[in-house]
Protein backbone atom coordinates (compact mmCIF):
# COMPACT_ATOMS: atom_id res chain seq x y z
CA UNK A 1 0.00 0.00 0.00
CA UNK A 2 2.61 2.24 0.60
CA UNK A 3 4.15 1.63 -2.51
CA UNK A 4 0.69 2.71 -3.98
CA UNK A 5 0.86 6.01 -2.23
CA UNK A 6 4.04 6.73 -3.74
CA UNK A 7 3.30 5.92 -7.37
CA UNK A 8 0.30 8.55 -6.57
CA UNK A 9 0.86 11.91 -8.86
CA UNK A 10 -2.38 13.02 -8.80
CA UNK A 11 -5.85 13.36 -6.36
CA UNK A 12 -8.77 15.33 -6.12
CA UNK A 13 -8.36 15.84 -1.82
CA UNK A 14 -9.82 19.61 -1.28
CA UNK A 15 -10.11 19.78 2.34
CA UNK A 16 -7.61 18.19 4.61
CA UNK A 17 -9.02 18.43 8.86
CA UNK A 18 -7.49 17.28 11.95
CA UNK A 19 -9.08 17.72 15.24
CA UNK A 20 -8.59 16.93 19.11
CA UNK A 21 -11.32 17.37 21.40
CA UNK A 22 -10.94 17.61 24.84
CA UNK A 23 -11.82 19.23 28.56
CA UNK A 24 -10.39 20.19 31.62
CA UNK A 25 -8.41 23.18 30.23
CA UNK A 26 -9.15 26.66 31.12
CA UNK A 27 -8.65 30.00 29.11
CA UNK A 28 -5.66 30.87 31.34
CA UNK A 29 -3.98 27.13 30.27
CA UNK A 30 -4.76 28.34 26.31
CA UNK A 31 -2.96 31.08 26.89
CA UNK A 32 0.26 29.30 28.30
CA UNK A 33 -0.10 26.67 25.13
CA UNK A 34 0.02 29.83 23.06
CA UNK A 35 2.80 31.16 24.79
CA UNK A 36 5.04 27.82 24.40
CA UNK A 37 3.89 27.16 20.91
CA UNK A 38 3.59 30.46 19.05
CA UNK A 39 6.96 30.76 17.76
CA UNK A 40 7.05 27.10 16.49
CA UNK A 41 3.88 27.76 14.60
CA UNK A 42 5.55 31.01 13.17
CA UNK A 43 8.86 29.37 11.91
CA UNK A 44 6.40 26.45 10.41
CA UNK A 45 5.04 29.07 8.19
CA UNK A 46 2.02 30.10 10.25
CA UNK A 47 2.89 33.97 10.29
CA UNK A 48 -1.03 35.36 10.82
CA UNK A 49 -2.25 35.16 14.37
CA UNK A 50 -5.81 35.97 15.50
CA UNK A 51 -8.46 35.48 17.86
CA UNK A 52 -12.03 35.26 18.46
CA UNK A 53 -14.75 34.23 20.74
CA UNK A 54 -17.07 31.41 21.03
CA UNK A 55 -20.31 31.28 23.02
CA UNK A 56 -20.83 27.96 24.99
CA UNK A 57 -24.42 27.69 25.35
CA UNK A 58 -26.28 25.18 28.38
CA UNK A 59 -30.02 24.59 26.82
CA UNK A 60 -32.77 23.16 28.95
CA UNK A 61 -35.64 21.73 27.72
CA UNK A 62 -39.12 22.70 29.27
CA UNK A 63 -41.41 18.74 29.15
CA UNK A 64 -44.54 20.91 30.14
CA UNK A 65 -46.21 21.69 26.32
CA UNK A 66 -49.25 21.87 27.31
CA UNK A 67 -48.36 25.73 28.93
CA UNK A 68 -49.56 28.15 26.05
CA UNK A 69 -47.24 30.78 24.58
CA UNK A 70 -44.69 28.83 27.32
CA UNK A 71 -40.90 28.85 26.03
CA UNK A 72 -39.85 25.07 25.06
CA UNK A 73 -36.31 26.41 25.64
CA UNK A 74 -34.16 27.91 28.22
CA UNK A 75 -30.48 28.96 28.31
CA UNK A 76 -29.29 28.35 31.73
CA UNK A 77 -25.60 29.07 31.29
CA UNK A 78 -23.38 31.17 28.56
CA UNK A 79 -19.88 31.36 28.76
CA UNK A 80 -17.38 32.43 26.29
CA UNK A 81 -14.27 30.75 25.32
CA UNK A 82 -11.03 31.92 23.38
CA UNK A 83 -10.30 30.46 20.68
CA UNK A 84 -6.50 31.33 18.80
CA UNK A 85 -5.78 31.02 15.42
CA UNK A 86 -2.92 30.68 13.22
CA UNK A 87 -2.39 30.88 9.46
CA UNK A 88 -0.09 30.61 6.84
CA UNK A 89 -0.37 31.71 2.82
CA UNK A 90 -0.93 28.47 1.99
CA UNK A 91 -4.06 28.42 3.22
CA UNK A 92 -3.42 26.33 6.65
CA UNK A 93 -5.37 26.97 9.76
CA UNK A 94 -4.01 26.13 12.99
CA UNK A 95 -7.21 26.90 16.21
CA UNK A 96 -6.60 26.11 19.62
CA UNK A 97 -9.45 26.89 22.44
CA UNK A 98 -10.04 25.23 25.85
CA UNK A 99 -12.38 22.40 24.10
CA UNK A 100 -10.03 21.42 20.80
CA UNK A 101 -7.13 22.13 18.83
CA UNK A 102 -7.95 21.64 15.25
CA UNK A 103 -5.42 21.73 11.52
CA UNK A 104 -7.44 23.02 8.61
CA UNK A 105 -6.13 22.86 4.97
CA UNK A 106 -7.79 24.19 2.02
CA UNK A 107 -6.17 22.28 -1.41
CA UNK A 108 -6.24 24.36 -4.55
CA UNK A 109 -3.78 23.64 -6.69
CA UNK A 110 -0.74 22.75 -4.21
CA UNK A 111 -0.85 19.41 -2.72
CA UNK A 112 1.17 18.67 0.87
CA UNK A 113 0.95 15.61 2.13
CA UNK A 114 -0.12 14.90 5.68
CA UNK A 115 3.05 13.51 6.71
CA UNK A 116 4.30 17.23 6.40
CA UNK A 117 1.86 17.94 9.24
CA UNK A 118 2.71 14.87 11.78
CA UNK A 119 5.32 16.68 13.81
CA UNK A 120 3.97 19.97 14.68
CA UNK A 121 0.81 18.34 15.44
CA UNK A 122 2.05 15.88 17.85
CA UNK A 123 4.85 18.61 19.50
CA UNK A 124 1.40 20.66 20.04
CA UNK A 125 -0.38 18.09 21.26
CA UNK A 126 2.08 17.20 23.52
CA UNK A 127 2.22 20.55 24.67
CA UNK A 128 -1.61 21.02 25.54
CA UNK A 129 -1.59 17.86 27.19
CA UNK A 130 0.49 18.38 29.57
CA UNK A 131 -0.66 22.16 30.29
CA UNK A 132 -3.40 20.86 32.80
CA UNK A 133 -3.59 18.16 35.22
CA UNK A 134 -7.47 17.60 34.42
CA UNK A 135 -6.60 17.27 30.18
CA UNK A 136 -9.56 14.80 29.42
CA UNK A 137 -9.02 14.07 25.68
CA UNK A 138 -12.63 13.05 23.85
CA UNK A 139 -12.01 12.54 20.52
CA UNK A 140 -9.23 12.57 18.06
CA UNK A 141 -10.06 12.40 14.56
CA UNK A 142 -8.63 13.20 11.12
CA UNK A 143 -10.96 13.81 7.97
CA UNK A 144 -10.17 14.29 3.94
CA UNK A 145 -12.94 15.37 1.76
CA UNK A 146 -12.51 14.36 -1.44
CA UNK A 147 -14.03 15.62 -4.54
CA UNK A 148 -14.03 15.62 -8.30
CA UNK A 149 -16.83 16.10 -11.08
CA UNK A 150 -18.36 14.08 -13.87
CA UNK A 151 -20.32 15.44 -16.46
CA UNK A 152 -22.32 11.59 -17.34
CA UNK A 153 -23.30 9.86 -14.52
CA UNK A 154 -22.95 6.60 -15.97
CA UNK A 155 -19.69 7.18 -16.12
CA UNK A 156 -18.94 6.43 -12.23
CA UNK A 157 -18.75 2.76 -12.68
CA UNK A 158 -15.89 3.45 -14.84
CA UNK A 159 -13.86 5.25 -12.24
CA UNK A 160 -15.36 4.11 -8.76
CA UNK A 161 -15.91 0.81 -7.39
CA UNK A 162 -19.58 -0.30 -6.26
CA UNK A 163 -18.38 -0.69 -2.49
CA UNK A 164 -17.91 2.78 -3.05
CA UNK A 165 -20.96 3.85 -5.39
CA UNK A 166 -22.99 1.06 -5.69
CA UNK A 167 -25.94 2.94 -7.49
CA UNK A 168 -25.91 1.58 -11.15
CA UNK A 169 -28.90 -0.66 -10.06
CA UNK A 170 -30.75 2.48 -8.47
CA UNK A 171 -30.19 4.11 -12.16
CA UNK A 172 -31.15 1.17 -13.95
CA UNK A 173 -34.31 0.25 -11.75
CA UNK A 174 -35.69 3.78 -12.33
CA UNK A 175 -34.09 4.33 -15.63
CA UNK A 176 -37.28 6.36 -16.52
CA UNK A 177 -36.35 8.88 -13.75
CA UNK A 178 -33.79 11.37 -13.50
CA UNK A 179 -31.07 11.27 -10.71
CA UNK A 180 -30.50 14.41 -8.73
CA UNK A 181 -28.82 13.39 -5.85
CA UNK A 182 -27.38 10.25 -4.04
CA UNK A 183 -26.18 9.86 -0.21
CA UNK A 184 -24.45 7.19 1.18
CA UNK A 185 -22.85 6.14 4.60
CA UNK A 186 -21.16 3.14 6.04
CA UNK A 187 -19.54 3.10 9.50
CA UNK A 188 -16.51 0.64 9.89
CA UNK A 189 -13.64 0.27 12.08
CA UNK A 190 -9.84 -1.05 11.87
CA UNK A 191 -6.98 -1.26 14.20
CA UNK A 192 -9.75 -0.10 17.21
CA UNK A 193 -10.45 3.11 14.83
CA UNK A 194 -13.81 3.89 13.84
CA UNK A 195 -14.54 5.39 9.96
CA UNK A 196 -17.02 7.45 8.71
CA UNK A 197 -17.06 6.78 4.82
CA UNK A 198 -19.42 9.08 3.32
CA UNK A 199 -20.43 9.20 -0.48
CA UNK A 200 -22.60 11.89 -1.84
CA UNK A 201 -23.63 12.47 -5.09
CA UNK A 202 -25.30 15.60 -6.65
CA UNK A 203 -26.48 16.78 -9.57
CA UNK A 204 -25.25 20.63 -10.68
CA UNK A 205 -24.49 23.03 -13.64
CA UNK A 206 -21.01 23.88 -14.32
CA UNK A 207 -20.06 27.12 -15.85
CA UNK A 208 -18.00 27.02 -19.07
CA UNK A 209 -15.66 29.69 -20.10
CA UNK A 210 -18.73 31.12 -23.06
CA UNK A 211 -21.01 31.57 -20.48
CA UNK A 212 -23.00 28.57 -21.00
CA UNK A 213 -23.90 26.33 -18.32
CA UNK A 214 -23.50 22.52 -18.99
CA UNK A 215 -25.52 19.71 -16.53
CA UNK A 216 -22.29 17.99 -13.99
CA UNK A 217 -22.36 15.62 -10.78
CA UNK A 218 -20.40 16.58 -7.89
CA UNK A 219 -18.53 13.06 -6.33
CA UNK A 220 -17.99 13.55 -2.72
CA UNK A 221 -15.47 10.92 -0.82
CA UNK A 222 -15.82 12.01 2.70
CA UNK A 223 -13.47 9.65 5.16
CA UNK A 224 -13.49 10.60 8.83
CA UNK A 225 -10.88 8.40 10.98
CA UNK A 226 -11.33 8.73 14.63
CA UNK A 227 -11.24 7.31 18.22
CA UNK A 228 -13.35 8.28 20.90
CA UNK A 229 -12.91 8.05 25.03
CA UNK A 230 -9.96 9.74 27.40
CA UNK A 231 -8.47 6.08 28.30
CA UNK A 232 -8.47 5.01 24.06
CA UNK A 233 -7.17 8.41 23.78
CA UNK A 234 -5.02 9.20 26.22
CA UNK A 235 -3.07 6.01 25.34
CA UNK A 236 -2.27 7.59 21.61
CA UNK A 237 -0.60 10.62 23.32
CA UNK A 238 1.74 9.14 25.80
CA UNK A 239 4.41 11.01 24.21
CA UNK A 240 5.34 12.96 21.08
CA UNK A 241 6.36 10.14 19.34
CA UNK A 242 3.24 7.44 19.83
CA UNK A 243 1.35 10.23 18.90
CA UNK A 244 3.24 10.50 15.74
CA UNK A 245 2.79 7.03 14.62
CA UNK A 246 -0.86 7.13 15.65
CA UNK A 247 -1.65 9.96 13.43
CA UNK A 248 0.34 8.09 10.42
CA UNK A 249 -1.89 5.15 11.25
CA UNK A 250 -5.12 7.23 10.78
CA UNK A 251 -3.58 8.96 7.43
CA UNK A 252 -3.01 5.08 6.51
CA UNK A 253 -6.28 3.91 6.97
CA UNK A 254 -7.77 7.36 5.06
CA UNK A 255 -5.50 5.94 2.03
CA UNK A 256 -6.76 2.39 2.56
CA UNK A 257 -10.32 3.27 2.58
CA UNK A 258 -9.55 6.06 -0.37
CA UNK A 259 -8.10 3.93 -2.77
CA UNK A 260 -10.70 1.09 -2.46
CA UNK A 261 -12.96 3.46 -3.37
CA UNK A 262 -11.34 3.82 -7.04
CA UNK A 263 -11.74 1.36 -9.79
CA UNK A 264 -7.85 0.73 -11.81
CA UNK A 265 -8.83 2.71 -14.39
CA UNK A 266 -8.41 5.75 -12.23
CA UNK A 267 -6.36 4.79 -9.92
CA UNK A 268 -3.89 4.06 -13.12
CA UNK A 269 -4.69 8.29 -14.89
CA UNK A 270 -3.22 9.42 -10.62
CA UNK A 271 -0.09 7.62 -11.30
CA UNK A 272 0.61 8.74 -14.78
CA UNK A 273 2.99 12.04 -14.94
CA UNK A 274 0.27 14.15 -16.71
CA UNK A 275 -3.69 13.62 -16.02
CA UNK A 276 -5.09 13.38 -19.34
CA UNK A 277 -9.25 12.82 -18.90
CA UNK A 278 -12.14 15.45 -20.03
CA UNK A 279 -15.10 12.47 -18.31
CA UNK A 280 -13.59 13.30 -15.14
CA UNK A 281 -12.89 16.69 -13.67
CA UNK A 282 -11.23 18.54 -10.34
CA UNK A 283 -8.02 16.56 -10.75
CA UNK A 284 -4.54 18.36 -9.69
Amino acid sequence: MNTLRAEIKHNFLKQIIFRLDFQGVLNDDVEKCVMQLRQKFFEAGYINMGNRTENEFDFQVKMNLNIPNENQFSISNTNQSLVYNFTSNNKEILEISKSFFTLTVDIEKLYEKFDKYVTLLAESIEVIKNVSPYFNALRIGLRKINICFLDNIADLSTYFSRAAFNIDDVVNQFSDYGCAASNMVTILSKDDYQINYVRNIQEGVMQQEDGSQNPTYQIVIDIDVYKEGNKEILALLSDKQNVENNLKLQNTIEFEVFIKSLNNELIELLKQDSFQNNAIRGVI
